[in-house]
């Protein structure tokens, strides 16, 4: 843990804008690998950089900065061409997460993302999809949902959202519709037509859904939990924390947030309230998230916890990825919504034929079984640490 501990060390100096030192017994060749892995280079760079002497990775970190921002200027150039298509089709949009959240960060360069998200209206969709394909928007049709729309042009990335949830996590409650709400379209951004946005204390409800959708899915890494604590220190008491903190009560996520709240407290010092909670516990978790990546779990291990966690096992495991229900047929391919139930066969050929052929190794069917089979040791982990956070009962 000690390599650990520092750097989550150096990310406390970036965000706070502090400098720090070396220290004896560092292993930096793990220091840039967890930079690496949870994507937080260009912070660690922006941390070591004010060392008074060059730490022995300092040239990879450098170029990883670099990378970094070349690819934050090509995101807003790409961001701003999205920006003027909406407007010309007059299509309202709220921005969430990563786009949002670099606000918030000393330079908003490190704060790096891999896709852009907004939310629409679903009666917008269309006219928006026409939109983003005639200036060569393509929708990455593997990684479609009905929800969200992920489309590519160059090194750009977004994903158009219609619903900025659609997991149920442990418990009956709605995220879903609770999420719905939120995106109401009542704050315009000043001096913009079509730009909108979350209000700021929803917005922070919001990722804190987000990273419980993670941690219960596949883990999270500590990027999510960094971007708590620049949000509260950028903001300070701006936010109304007991409204904040009343929904989190409502929605069941108090045991879950106060961890979030305690790691950023003690590790990253930002200033909010928590209560105790057991060092063997916040030990515990706090491993979890570093041996992890920035959303968690690889995505063999993603499809073992899913199916192992909701009690889908061999026999039945197999039927249930070979034969979808009609639901999660027309939730995941775009070609088949608006089919009518008795299609479903129809679409378990074509989807068969599709991952046969398809050229992302994780989307393949191969892939997806054999992730689903084997040594379910990373599970059983997965699920004592849901326990340990308040995500499972």
């Amino acid at each position: 843990m000690k390599n650990g501990l520092y750097f989550l060390k150096l990310l406390k100096w970036y965000i706070n804008d502090e400098k720090g030192q070396p220290e004896e017994g560092i292993d930096w060749d793990e220091i840039l690998r967890l930079s690496i892995t949870h994507s937080v280079q260009a912070m660690v760079f922006m941390a070591v950089d004010k060392f008074d002497e060059k730490v022995p990775v300092y040239e990879e970190l450098k170029k990883n900065f670099l990378m970094a921002v070349n690819v934050a200027v090509l995101q807003d150039i790409g961001m701003e061409e999205v920006i003027a298509v909406l407007n010309e089709a007059e299509i309202k949009y709220i921005p969430i997460k990563g786009y949002v959240l670099r606000e918030y960060y000393p330079e908003r360069e490190a704060r790096s993302f891999g896709d852009i998200d907004f939310f629409i209206k679903e009666e917008d969709r269309e006219k928006c999809h026409k939109a983003l394909f005639e200036v060569g928007f393509i929708l990455d049709e593997a990684n479609f949902t009905r929800e969200i729309w992920p489309y590519k042009k160059g090194v750009l990335s977004i994903e158009v959202h219609t619903d900025i949830m659609r997991h149920k996590l442990y418990n009956d409650f709605d995220y879903i519709g609770y999420c719905r709400k939120m995106c109401n379209f009542e704050n315009r951004v000043s001096g913009k037509l079509y730009t909108y946005k979350l209000k700021d204390e929803d917005h922070f409800i919001y990722l804190m859904i987000h990273l419980a959708k993670h941690f219960y899915n596949a883990g999270a890494g500590v990027r999510m939990v960094l971007d708590f604590a620049a949000v509260i220190n950028k903001t300070g008491d701006s936010l109304d924390f007991e409204y904040i903190r009343s929904e989190l009560e409502k929605i069941h996520l108090t045991e879950f947030s106060n961890i979030v709240f305690c790691i950023c407290s003690k590790y990253f010092d930002t200033k909010i309230e928590y209560s105790d909670i057991d060092e063997k516990k916040e030990e515990a978790v706090l491993k979890y998230i570093l041996g992890h990546g920035v959303f968690g779990h690889d995505d063999k291990n993603v499809i073992k916890i899913i199916y192992n966690r909701d009690g889908k096992h061999g026999v039945k495991l197999f039927i249930d990825r070979i034969f979808p229900s009609y639901e999660e047929m027309t939730a995941r391919y775009r070609w088949f919504v608006g089919c009518k139930r008795y299609m479903l066969p129809y679409g378990w050929v074509r989807r068969l034929f599709l991952q046969l052929f398809n050229k992302e190794k994780r989307n393949s069917i191969g892939y997806r079984l054999s992730a689903a089979v084997g040594d379910n040791k990373d599970v059983e982990t997965h699920l004592k640490m849901l326990e340990l956070v308040g995500l499972k009962k």
